[in-house]
């Protein structure tokens, strides 16, 4: 089976996102130097103290100068209190616009719309919002062929409704498929892992339960495994924590419009329902578009990854996504997502292009980490699930009986270090191979 690798300097999105062209290293950023003053070893006569005095003063002032004012505004999000960047004001009118907002999406006129109707009704409702000074005029982009209505709050942030619900098109493809990965890994010491949650609040849920199961069983064999099922913004700050991070949430492609000019890039979407008090807390990255607002609730761009995780904190974790276009999508094949986790330090980064049946990529992500624990490489490992499920979700779907499948079939992309193991499977290894 032929898995789909992003080491070519031809993957569209590269030059837009400032992917590194296949280079892995972590923590390339700016960092201030130090100015040395030089002494010759001998004491210094009286009259020389004024000048060295006045020298010493000057090097203070232009290495403070030369701090990036950037770094002073962004404080740890776990130690720091939250930074104002929002006033209380602005904070209530976003949230008059949300209101609104979630008004219409979560109401039932709105699920029983067309497409066509629900971009009528969202326009229409971006439009009132407009003339009350709520949403930025001029900033309303309705992108029918990904489905969102993007805009700009009258702050300067961003926010977006979504005219397609991210499960109809898995509704009639969630067959039942006997799990036929093979539990291989043996009890031992493989670390830590996470699965962050939020394709759903798990109330009444057709999915929970496999994840539920998930981690139970990989703890039971060693994997010690979390399970997030309520997502929030700070909880993906901390996936340095982790050996393994599974990053199980849907997934939208936002129109940004730069410089007078429109361009789509993947956004994760959360449960996280925007409130006045976190608007603040996120005041910082919702004004640089590293969160924005969809329905109501948070979603984290690849620009909030590159920030949060800018020293290379991620240390080697493997991240393994669900998230529908992670990737993009075909004809527009989009790494931001990928490498800005690959400069924040990770090992590798698989993920999806376009929209993907729900079933294949829990079937895959479930073989995946199974064969990980066996001693597999990522490549190793996502070829073993390629090999038992199909090289797509499309031929997946037509083995399992469906009879309309989607138009444009999904596949696991790879990024960074496919030969990369799990940080304790890779120890083990190592230690093995020098005691023989």
């Amino acid at each position: 089976m032929k898995v789909a690798e992003v080491g070519f300097a031809a993957c569209a999105g590269r030059a837009r996102s400032g992917g590194r062209e296949g280079s892995t290293c972590a923590g390339n950023g700016a960092h201030g130097g130090c100015v040395q003053l030089l002494k010759d070893g001998k004491m210094m006569k009286q009259q020389t103290m004024p000048r060295r005095l006045l020298c010493a003063v000057c090097a203070v002032v232009l290495l403070v100068l030369a701090v990036p004012a950037a770094w002073a505004a962004e404080p740890d999000a776990d130690t720091a209190a939250p930074v104002q960047s929002l006033t209380a004001s602005e904070a209530t009118e976003m949230q008059q616009a949300d209101a609104a907002v979630t008004a219409l999406t979560d109401s039932a006129d709105y699920a029983a719309m067309s497409a066509a109707d629900r971009k009528a009704a969202a326009l229409e409702q971006l439009d009132d919002l407009v003339q009350q000074g709520l949403v930025a005029k001029g900033s309303i982009y309705a992108d029918e062929e990904n489905g969102m209505v993007s805009f700009s709050y009258s702050c300067g942030a961003l926010g977006g409704i979504l005219l397609e619900d991210p499960d109809e098109e898995n509704t009639a493809a969630d067959l039942q498929l006997a799990e036929a990965a093979q539990q291989t890994a043996q009890n031992g010491t493989y670390g830590t892992a996470m699965l962050y949650y939020a394709f759903d609040d798990t109330v009444n849920s057709s999915r929970y339960p496999n994840y539920a199961y998930m981690q139970s069983y990989w703890t039971s064999v060693g994997l010690d495994t979390k399970l997030d099922t309520t997502v929030t913004v700070a909880d993906l700050r901390r996936m340095n924590n982790y050996d393994l991070c599974v990053l199980s949430t849907h997934g939208a492609y936002y129109t940004y419009e730069l410089w007078k000019r429109t361009a789509p890039a993947p956004v994760l979407l959360l449960t996280e329902k925007s409130t006045f008090w976190n608007d603040l807390r996120y005041g910082m990255d919702l004004l640089n578009h590293r969160i924005i607002k969809v329905n109501g609730a948070y979603a984290v761009t690849a620009g909030f990854f590159r920030t949060a995780y800018r020293s290379g904190a991620l240390k080697d974790t493997i991240i393994l996504s669900e998230t529908c276009e992670f990737y993009g999508k075909s004809g527009h094949l989009d790494t931001s997502m990928a490498d800005a986790m690959l400069s924040g330090g990770a090992a590798c980064v698989v993920g999806y292009v376009n929209n993907v049946y729900t079933v294949y990529s829990r079937s895959m992500l479930w073989a995946t980490v199974n064969r990980l624990l066996a001693g597999d490489t990522v490549r190793e490992a996502v070829d073993f699930g390629l090999n038992l499920y199909g090289a797509d979700d499309i031929i997946w779907y037509n083995n399992q009986g469906g009879r309309r499948p989607h138009a444009v079939a999904s596949f696991p992309v790879l990024s960074g270090n496919q030969d990369a193991r799990l940080r304790a499977v890779q120890a083990a290894a190592d230690s093995t191979q020098q005691a023989a």
